[in-house]
């Protein structure tokens, strides 16, 4: 387990109740910080046709992520930020996370975070 995990799992209940609420889990919020870390990465570095567009869509939902967490009373900057560099992490070490969250649940929270 990563530290910003068992910093997760160590937040007040309180907070973990509302991370849960928006995200159904930890682990779903987890997930579907990484995955958005992740795909802005791989944006970057394959730099598809019209990427910066895109890369603009994710950077939004970045900040519509760390805005809802700064609602709850964390520091949504700082808490998405040690996402980001578990997934780096990961990257430099050629380890392949172990993202559990399904597509359609993806999917449901990015567009609740619209």
């Amino acid at each position: 387990m990563t530290e910003t995990k068992q910093f997760i799992s160590n937040l007040p209940k309180d907070k973990k109740k509302a991370i849960e609420k928006f995200f159904f889990s930890l682990d779903e919020f987890y997930d579907t910080i990484y995955l958005i870390v992740q795909n802005g990465h791989i944006l970057e570095l394959n730099q598809p046709d019209m990427w910066e567009v895109r890369h603009k869509n994710i950077e939004y939902y970045r900040t519509k992520a760390d805005a809802l967490l700064d609602s709850f009373g964390l520091d949504g900057k700082e808490l998405v930020a040690d996402i980001a560099s578990d997934y780096f992490e990961d990257f430099v070490h050629y380890r392949k996370a172990l993202i559990n969250i399904s597509s359609e649940k993806f999917v449901e929270i990015i567009k609740k975070l619209q």
